[in-house]
């Protein structure tokens, strides 16, 4: 009887999915994209894809009213994570893309365009991404641009919300000052990116920022009084943070993505008590 059962359970092997990427192109799963409009109108087929096998999402077909459509969201109320018709591998599971509304802007049309947006009720609040398109910008017009955020955060009576898309541009340094009170709840900074000055994005609503890869300096109060930022992925290229960088945050959480050595070689200045005692990630590799 053993050698029977043997028998069987050698005849019948199956192949988890994890051996999927060495499988043939016949024998490899599909899975399915959704696509959700997000508070837009209009429909979107489902997209097919092969386990492992990029392929170009499908145009945007949704639309919103004085709203444009800057990309697709892994969740209904994230930032961008793929451009329209943008490369995409799929994993072992379905996927649903939520799509982002916001407004697309430049430095000449910044302050007629956020001049102009309205900013929603008590019941239903209203949360615009700003994605600024220049691949240059000098200080004074981040400043311009930050000031015209702030002056519709300030005249809303706390109904309107940002996120702040730079991903386009090729800064290397957001100035003094620039985004601090623009009750910004969303931020993607340009990876081209090496400098945070000081008091750059104070006093906002973040909740988890990312900061990208060729950091090497945050400046005194980069981030102060952020009072709902709970966690911050922090590059390996990070040599100094500035004094009360962090200061009235509530920081939990701190993704590094370097050693536990390159950690501690890391200048951190006085009053970051939330960015010392938070749970360090070392050798952090998600996105």
């Amino acid at each position: 009887m053993l050698a029977c059962i043997l028998a069987v359970s050698l005849a019948f092997t199956f192949t988890s999915c994890s051996d999927c990427s060495s499988a043939s192109d016949d024998e490899k799963p599909t899975y399915t994209i959704t696509f959700d409009a997000n508070g837009g109108t209009g429909s979107m087929n489902p997209q097919i894809f092969t386990y492992g096998e990029p392929q170009k999402l499908s145009p945007n077909e949704f639309s919103m009213e004085n709203r444009d459509f800057l990309g697709w969201a892994k969740t209904s109320g994230g930032n961008i994570a793929y451009d329209d018709n943008s490369e995409y591998t799929i994993g072992a599971a379905d996927v649903t893309l939520y799509a982002v509304w916001g407004k697309i802007i430049t430095a000449d049309n910044a302050a007629t365009v956020i001049a102009g947006l309205e900013a929603g009720t008590r019941t239903n609040l209203n949360i615009y991404t700003v994605k600024i398109t220049d691949k240059t910008l000098t200080a004074e017009q981040q400043k311009e641009i930050g000031t015209a955020i702030k002056t519709v955060a300030n005249k809303s009576n706390y109904y309107v919300f940002f996120s702040l898309d730079l991903s386009a541009t090729e800064l290397t340094e957001i100035p003094e000052g620039a985004f601090s009170y623009c009750r910004l709840r969303g931020l993607i900074l340009p990876d081209s990116l090496e400098t945070i000055g000081i008091g750059a994005f104070g006093y906002n609503n973040f909740e988890e920022i990312v900061i990208p890869g060729n950091v090497k300096t945050i400046t005194d109060g980069g981030f102060e009084y952020c009072s709902d930022l709970k966690t911050i992925t922090l590059p390996a290229s990070l040599t100094s943070i500035g004094a009360s960088a962090f200061a009235g945050t509530v920081l939990k959480t701190v993704n590094y993505k370097g050693t536990q050595a390159q950690w501690a070689k890391i200048k951190i200045d006085d009053y970051n008590d939330k960015l010392t005692v938070a749970n360090i990630v070392y050798n952090y590799t998600g996105e």
